[in-house]
């Protein structure tokens, strides 16, 4: 038997997902609040609810009464008769829909999509079996990112270092590494609002 979870939105009010949280089925399971349609010649179940259930979080055991005959709907605690009015009970569902996407998304990578840029660039990359391509994402000293990238023969030291400041617009490479007209002939950053170019032709 699967471990039951009842996740507490309030000092009042907790929630749990019913059996037919996610879809439909021939069996109502542990919903309490259903209605039957036909589909494919057979009777299944759907939550009234939405799949979401409403217990009280003193008592958790407890699934709350809900009652829409006053002007608001109102839960009620069989066991300590407490009485809660909740308004609406669509925005109370909506409401512990996105407390559970708090637990989906927690640990979502963030892609920050205004910056035309993803910060988890890590990965290395090799366009030609000649060189090495790498990128890293930092921050300089007034919070602004930099994006470094590494352009480099394989098997050597010698690199050609850029720095990337999407923020700032600016595209600036390090004169103290190998000329870039020695290993590349181009290169070209597109952000949010320009496109940064710096062209090479070796003498």
């Amino acid at each position: 038997m699967s471990n039951k979870i009842i996740y507490r939105l309030d000092d009042e009010i907790s929630f749990r997902k019913c059996s037919l949280f996610d879809e439909y089925n021939t069996d109502h399971g542990d919903c309490t609040n259903f209605h039957t349609k036909e589909v494919n010649f057979h009777d299944h179940y759907f939550c009234n609810q939405e799949g979401i259930h409403f217990h009280c979080t003193k008592h958790p055991e407890i699934e709350l009464e809900y009652d829409h005959s006053f002007d608001s709907a109102v839960l009620t605690c069989p066991k300590c008769r407490n009485q809660i009015e909740i308004g609406s009970s669509k925005a109370l569902i909506s409401r512990c829909l996105r407390v559970l996407n708090r637990e989906i998304f927690k640990d979502a990578t963030l892609i920050r999509l205004d910056d035309w840029y993803i910060p988890e660039i890590k990965e290395k990359a090799k366009p030609t079996p000649d060189y090495r391509l790498t990128t890293n994402i930092k921050t300089d000293k007034d919070g602004d990112t930099i994006v470094v990238l590494y352009v480099s023969y394989v098997g050597t030291g010698d690199k050609v270092q850029y720095f990337i400041k999407p923020e700032k617009g600016q595209l600036t490479s390090d004169h103290k590494d190998l000329d870039p007209a020695k290993i590349i002939s181009k290169i070209e950053v597109t952000l949010k609002d320009r496109t940064l170019t710096q062209t090479y032709h070796e003498e």
